[in-house]
């Protein structure tokens, strides 16, 4: 993970304790979105900071559309109280199938 850090800009604390888990949406502090260009094109990662300041890498997106979707969804999970579940670390977005349950 650390050449993909590197890469893609990823400076945050990140933790490894919520990778492949769940995050009840109250402990979700912020949503943070990192928009970046890899082969020009521009792609986004959702990133969540969780209660202690640590920063769980959600997901990847190239699609604009699906990640405003998964975007909103994360906003709905985290002011109602739903189970997130975080994929496994993984930084290509056609292999992850994250769910907010």
């Amino acid at each position: 993970m650390n050449d993909v850090r590197q890469f893609h800009g990823l400076g945050e604390k990140e933790t490894d304790r919520y990778i492949g888990g769940e995050i009840h949406g109250k402990n979700v502090r912020d949503l943070v979105t990192k928009f970046f260009y890899k082969d020009n094109h521009l792609c986004f990662h959702i990133l969540l900071r969780v209660d202690g300041g640590e920063t769980v890498f959600f997901r990847e997106f190239t699609d604009y559309a699906e990640y405003k979707k998964a975007f909103s969804d994360l906003q709905q999970a985290k002011l109602s109280n739903i189970i997130i579940n975080v994929p496994e670390k993984s930084l290509d977005s056609s292999v992850i199938a994250a769910n907010v349950a």
